[in-house]
C-alpha cells in the first residue's frame, strides 16, 4: 500500500495533502479519504485503504472499518 501512496504523491508533487474520492468496498457509499505524508509513512483520515494488487486498492468508510477492520474476499 505504501508503494501506491508514494506513486500518488510523486504524481502530484505540489500537494502536501491528497483527497481521495472513492466508494466503500463494503457498503458502496461515497468515501473521501484525506492522505498526508508523515515522518513514519502516511496519515489517513476519513477511511481506510487496502491493497488489492501491486497497482490497485480498495477503500472502506469509517463505519464499515469499525465493523470489519479487515478486507473480506
Amino acid at each position: 500500500m505504501v508503494e501506491i501512496l508514494k506513486k500518488i504523491f510523486e504524481s502530484n508533487p505540489e500537494n502536501s495533502t491528497i483527497l481521495l474520492n472513492d466508494t466503500c468496498s463494503d457498503c458502496k457509499r461515497k468515501v473521501v479519504i484525506e492522505i498526508t505524508p508523515t515522518s513514519g509513512g502516511f496519515g489517513l483520515q476519513g477511511g481506510a485503504l487496502y491493497k488489492n494488487t501491486l497497482e490497485s486498492y480498495s477503500a472502506k468508510c469509517p463505519d464499515c472499518f469499525k465493523v470489519t477492520p479487515k478486507t473480506v474476499n
